[in-house]
């Protein structure tokens, strides 16, 4: 029956019946501040179930909705006029087939970027200039004035949100174009022609191709056809036109540029001629050539020269360094002595193995190996010498070579110059003459290539297929228009439903409850429907304890028996946010749960300005619940007995002009005390009070009270009405145990289960009714 049960909340969130009330309270407040903290972190979810049931709670709204603008789509789209399109196919190349491989137009002709070039040819289409020249062919300006007169009422609507996303560069060029035909149109407040002819116009490039369509929209097929052909050919005339006007262009510019370059020519070779008699050169190439290869012979020489002198210095400076040459050490007497002193002190070594030292024969051949060494110091001494004195002629020899060649290449580069200082002014002079030569000589054959191709001009545009006269309705689409306003009018009817729910602040199902509020749903109480006619709602209990109302007031008796430790709470205060919510049969129906399951319950109206029990009971309201706490009465004598088993009633009693101060007498506290004392024999006592928002009485009768039971009616109670009740019972240190919800219809038990059907489980009488 309940989304929340009551045993999944924590132990420490059901109140202990052993404490006093006062404590009770103060332990709940805590606790509820903690469960709505952890409930704040499920507030962003997104519950498919419920926004179905937001659907089918306003599926009335929808439903009317989607039928409006369905019928509006509908209305429009007969009222439009048909609209044929014909269309005409061209192939636009980039490059032209030419006769002469002369490219003598200008650069903006040829194109080196497709993408630029075709983006070209798709505005040349749409241009203004073109569309004139459409309509002054054929003479369509009466025909244009009367289609403008003709524009439907949300024309000019649609034009205005299709200039919202025109680029600024599109309509910058437009505006440039024919702009005396524009400014004359805007001078009269007219739309311009060209500008009505173009809306009817539609290019449609094929991609991947050189292919590009054309199409013209008008309700004459005939003329639609007529039109985009002649549309066409305006265009590839406008373009062959534009291509003779830039080869004329071309050589006009041409022979200007060749008159003034041949009178530069014929200028700077006067002025080189003149230079050349003033400072007396002749022949200044081959002299210039015959000094620089002088010059360059002296410097390769002079390179050997320094080369030569570097090395002989450097053997000059080593010989005398060195006691010993290395030519010295190469002379052949030298090297024939030694070879003489090699063999005689072998042949000593060898008869020094037979003969010792002493010997005659071995002293003799000492004698000749020293003989020798004196021999070849004494050559040794006199080659040096003759070698020093060699190496220093040939040192003397080089340096005197290189001095002179330093002198001449010295020579040679002040005159080269001296040649090139008179020169200086020659060569510029002649550098000028050859620049405008050329010059000239390129103009005089692009003039006389221009004058050959201008002849052999041809057309990169070509008609691939023409239009034929359209058959079928291309405009208005009625299947698609109605489409789109069936799609439309479900989105808006949507958006509507979803947009009137959230401004709905009524609470419509259990899941509403559990989020405005911190306390767990009980049970629900659904709307008695036709047993209500015949039945008093709040005795629906005892008369039809069958019934779907029955059912669910037992089924909250269950719950409430299990809301604390010690089962349902003695004393219990059941209130509601407002008035006519429910509170009164809530307590009545529960009461005769309660007594059906063995309970002795007494009733007490505490609404001490509207009381209401003693009508449903049909009991003596002289005396009751003021007379009691006043103290006029004692409890026995204002207790009644009523036709239900075990349920008793204390009546209001007279009303009090101050009801608050009454409550908050001692002598409700007594009567809560009483519950508990051995003369009480009631099991269960529950008082009706007022509503909380506006009034204090309830919040001081909860606050004596073990625990209070909140009552909100389906699509009555508001949520933050019902949240602001809440706090204020809180605040109040009200032992807030559960809510109830009471006029519940359809599925408000939420995505779970029906009640319809809950309640009336296995009574197939109950379930015939209520089918019925």
């Amino acid at each position: 029956m309940t989304h929340r049960n009551i045993h999944s909340e924590p132990e420490a969130l059901q109140p202990n019946q052993g404490l006093v009330p006062v404590q009770q309270r103060a332990l709940v407040a805590t606790q509820y501040d903690s469960l709505n903290r952890q409930d704040d972190n499920n507030d962003d979810e997104i519950d498919l179930r419920e926004l179905w049931s937001v659907i089918k709670r306003r599926k009335g709204t929808i439903f009317l909705i989607f039928v409006l603008v369905s019928l509006i789509s509908l209305l429009v789209t007969l009222s439009m006029t048909p609209i044929y399109r014909a269309s005409v196919t061209l192939e636009i190349n980039t490059e032209e087939k030419r006769v002469l491989d002369y490219d003598v137009e200008a650069g903006a002709q040829r194109p080196t970027d497709n993408k630029d070039f075709y983006q070209t040819q798709y505005e040349l289409l749409k241009s203004r200039s073109l569309a004139d020249r459409v309509i002054n062919t054929m003479g369509l300006e009466s025909r244009l004035k009367g289609d403008e007169i003709a524009r439907p009422f949300y024309a000019d609507t649609l034009d205005t949100i299709k200039s919202w996303f025109t680029p600024v560069a599109d309509t910058a060029a437009d505006a440039t174009t024919d702009k005396n035909d524009s400014d004359m149109a805007s001078k009269r407040g007219e739309r311009p022609l060209s500008s009505v002819f173009l809306a009817n116009v539609t290019v449609a490039p094929v991609k991947n191709s050189k292919i590009v369509t054309v199409h013209y929209d008008d309700p004459d097929p005939e003329m639609s056809a007529l039109v985009v052909n002649t549309l066409a050919d305006s265009y590839i005339n406008m373009n062959l036109e534009r291509r003779a006007g830039s080869t004329d262009y071309a050589k006009k510019f041409l022979e200007e540029q060749l008159v003034q370059t041949k009178s530069k020519l014929e200028e700077s070779e006067g002025k080189l001629v003149q230079y050349a008699k003033d400072k007396s050169i002749f022949n200044t190439d081959d002299k210039t050539s015959l000094v620089s290869q002088k010059l360059q012979g002296l410097s390769t020489a002079l390179t050997e020269a320094e080369k030569n002198r570097i090395t002989a210095e450097s053997d000059f400076k080593q010989a005398q360094a060195s006691k010993s040459l290395n030519r010295v050490q190469g002379s052949m007497v030298i090297q024939q002595l030694k070879t003489s002193k090699a063999k005689l002190q072998a042949d000593y070594q060898e008869k020094l193995q037979i003969y010792k030292p002493d010997y005659p024969l071995m002293q003799q051949l000492q004698q000749q190996i020293t003989e020798l060494d004196q021999e070849i110091r004494r050559e040794s001494s006199l080659e040096t010498n003759t070698a020093q004195s060699a190496l220093q002629s040939e040192y003397m020899a080089a340096k005197q070579k290189e001095t002179q060649l330093t002198a001449e290449v010295e020579k040679y580069k002040q005159e080269l110059l001296n040649s090139q200082d008179k020169s200086i002014g020659y060569n510029t002079l002649q550098r000028e003459v050859e620049t405008n030569r050329q010059l000239y000589e390129g103009l005089l054959q692009r003039v006389k290539e221009v004058n050959v191709a201008g002849l052999a001009n041809t057309n990169n545009i070509a008609i691939v297929d023409t239009a034929l006269v359209p058959y079928q309705i291309h405009k208005p689409n009625k299947r698609l228009n109605l489409a789109l306003g069936a799609v439309l009018g479900i989105f808006i009817g949507t958006v509507i439903a979803f947009l009137l729910e959230f401004l709905d602040d009524r609470i419509k199902s259990t899941e509403d409850l559990e989020k405005v509020l911190p306390i767990p749903v009980l049970g629900i109480a659904p709307t008695g429907g036709k047993e209500v006619k015949q039945h008093n709602y709040a005795l629906l209990t005892i008369e039809k304890p069958t019934s779907a109302v029955a059912e669910s007031f037992r089924s909250l008796r269950t719950n409430l028996m299990f809301a604390t430790r010690e089962g349902a709470p003695k004393v219990m205060n059941v209130t509601s946010c407002d008035a006519s919510e429910g509170k009164t049969s809530t307590t009545v129906n529960l009461a005769t749960a309660f007594a059906q399951a063995g309970k002795r319950v007494l009733l007490i109206d505490a609404d001490l300005r509207k009381p209401t029990l003693h009508k449903h009971f049909k009991l003596d309201n002289s005396k009751g619940f003021s007379h009691y706490l006043v103290g006029q009465e004692h409890l026995e004598s204002v207790i009644q007995e009523s036709f239900i088993p075990e349920v008793y009633v204390m009546t209001s009693g007279p009303l009090s002009p101050n009801p608050v101060e009454l409550l908050s007498s001692e002598r409700l506290s007594e009567l809560v005390a009483f519950i508990d004392s051995p003369a009480c024999h009631f099991d269960i006592i529950l008082l009706d009070s007022p509503p909380v928002l506006g009034l204090a009485d309830a919040l001081v009768i909860g606050n004596r009270t073990h625990a209070t039971l909140l009552v909100a009616a389906w699509n009555q109670s508001h949520k933050r009405p019902l949240q602001a009740a809440f706090n204020r019972l809180r605040q109040a240190r009200n032992n807030v145990i559960g809510v109830v919800m009471t006029k519940a219809k359809g599925n408000t038990g939420g995505a779970y289960y029906n009640y319809d059907y809950y309640y009336t489980y296995g009574d197939k009488k109950a379930l015939d009714n209520r089918a019925a």
